[in-house]
């Protein structure tokens, strides 16, 4: 048999499921069914394979190496893949990268509406010949409000197309790289396949198997024998023997005789 190491810790979750999966099955359930106590010996078989992970564990060794590798593939492509973009530097371009959005947005809405403010009550001075200077000031400023909204809503929509660019670059999971998860999905099924059929099953059957041997009190293996006693009945038809005999003197009428007689 093969040797494997016992599983690695982010594998113990399928192995105890592969524990349930043969726990649950309907050969299991009737063996188990046949105890007294159905919890109490479900509880037994989970320490005795919990002390045993290793042992089971060898039976599918194979299937196991085979998944290890194809983890380990996946895992060296998908760092690789990593590798290749470019990581932000620093936290200062962090928090840049979160503020620019809020100001590209905030800012051609800000400067949109103190330019109409600004221009409408410009205009409304003008009508109404009041504060003439104040009239000109508020208008050069709406208008200055709006040449702002314009520059900052052109340069959110530039950071809008950099930013769909810059997205549009990054590598995409492809058909490679779906076929090695798909690989991977593969191996650990098998894996956890033959961990059921190899290891885990065989080894409860042949703990069900001792625990029954080793159990005290089986009528089928300690069932008393009664002893025979030496006593045979009489031989009544032997030779030699009819019966007790009757005085020649005395012989007995029949009933129906009898009535005869009478009448």
């Amino acid at each position: 048999m093969t040797s494997a190491p016992e599983p690695r810790g982010e594998d113990r979750a399928d192995f105890d499921d592969v524990l349930r999966r043969a726990l649950a099955t309907t050969e299991m359930r009737t063996l188990l069914r046949r105890g007294v106590h159905t919890t109490v010996l479900a509880d037994w078989l989970r320490e005795r394979v919990e002390a045993s992970r290793s042992e089971i564990a060898a039976n599918a060794a194979p299937e196991y190496a085979r998944y290890l590798s194809a983890r380990a593939d996946a895992g060296r492509a998908s760092a690789a893949a990593r590798s290749r973009r470019v990581p932000p530097v620093g936290r200062w371009v962090r928090a840049r990268r979160g503020l620019l959005p809020a100001l590209a947005v905030l800012a051609p809405l800000l400067a949109s509406m103190a330019a109409v403010v600004f221009l409408l009550l410009g205009h409304v001075l003008e009508i109404a010949d009041a504060a003439s200077e104040t009239a000109a000031a508020l208008v050069r400023a709406g208008w200055t409000a709006a040449v702002i909204a314009v520059l900052t809503g052109a340069a959110a929509l530039a950071g809008l197309l950099v930013t769909a660019v810059r997205h549009r670059s990054i590598p995409r999971p492809g058909p490679d790289r779906a076929a090695r998860a798909s690989a991977v999905d593969q191996a650990r099924e098998t894996w956890r396949q033959a961990l059921l059929e190899r290891g885990m099953l065989p080894f409860l059957r042949a703990r069900l198997a001792e625990r029954e041997q080793a159990r005290p009190g089986r009528r089928a293996d300690r069932r008393p024998q009664r002893p025979r006693i030496g006593y045979a009945s009489p031989d009544y038809a032997s030779p030699g023997y009819a019966g007790p005999e009757r005085p020649s003197g005395d012989v007995p009428v029949p009933r129906a005789d009898r009535r005869d007689a009478g009448a």
